[in-house]
């Protein structure tokens, strides 16, 4: 039985996962973990805003795919987020 979820439930799971990735990956260098961490964090306020800043969301989001495109599996997890963000 599947569990319904909300996008933005959704996108905080997948943020939550890539957090752990980014965790535990050892082809991630250090400054990029230390970059990327309070991006997820920002991403993740941002989202569960009152009223979400679209902008403020997809510019974090950039970012975080700029600073991860040498990462195949964090690559594909903010692609998927990228279908559940706020339009």
């Amino acid at each position: 039985m599947s569990v319904e979820r909300t996008d933005q439930e959704m996108v905080l799971r997948l943020i939550e996962r890539s957090r752990l990735l980014v965790a535990i990956s050892e082809e991630i260098p250090v400054a990029t973990k230390l970059q990327v961490q309070p991006l997820l964090k920002q991403l993740e306020n941002l989202i569960t805003d009152e009223q979400p800043d679209l902008d403020g969301i997809y510019a974090t989001h950039a970012q975080l795919e700029r600073e991860l495109v040498e990462s195949a599996d964090l690559t594909a997890l903010l692609g998927a987020m990228r279908t559940f963000l706020p339009s």
